[in-house]
């Protein structure tokens, strides 16, 4: 999703007949390298690996753990970069903590609402999951927690064009 948003050369999807990000073409010699796409099926992605496997194109993507900032830190980064044109927010977390089913999950942050303290998440299982708002705090606790492939907390990714 944010590889498209972003505008950056894009591989043909043939399924689509055009160019297009999809689960299959994102992957490359490169990205590989990073973590084997038959991995990433069997134990899903750290933050280390999805910003490793982003920056293969001309993005830059900024890690922040969730045991790395405060809630008000948290928020104001979040806040600052979906107020920056062409910035996107990718957020891990703990989608029991939110009160969904299962464990960790990536998806984007879309906006936010100040008057509510309430975050937009876009979730990529939309088939499962529609849009939710979920309160700063709720969020922020939901990215506090360890991510077991990478023993480190789970967190985000502030991502821009390089």
């Amino acid at each position: 999703m944010v590889l498209n948003a972003l505008g950056v050369p894009v591989p043909l999807a043939p399924e689509w007949e055009r160019n297009y990000f999809t689960q299959e073409n994102v992957f490359n010699e490169q990205t590989e390298a990073i973590i084997a796409r038959d991995a990433i099926a069997r134990q899903g992605l750290t933050l280390a690996e999805l910003a490793g496997i982003l920056e293969t194109y001309p993005v830059q993507a900024e890690i922040h753990h969730g045991s790395d900032v405060s809630l008000d830190e948290f928020r104001q980064l979040i806040r600052a970069n979906l107020e920056t044109p062409d910035s996107y927010v990718l957020i891990n977390y703990l989608r029991r903590a939110i009160g969904q089913e299962s464990g960790g999950h990536i998806s984007p942050v879309a906006a936010y609402d100040a008057d509510t303290d309430q975050f937009l998440i876009l979730d990529v299982s939309r088939y499962k999951y529609p849009p939710v708002w979920v309160q700063a705090e709720t969020l922020w606790e939901s990215t506090n927690t360890v991510d077991s492939v990478s023993g480190k907390t789970r967190g985000f990714l502030l991502i821009g064009a390089r």
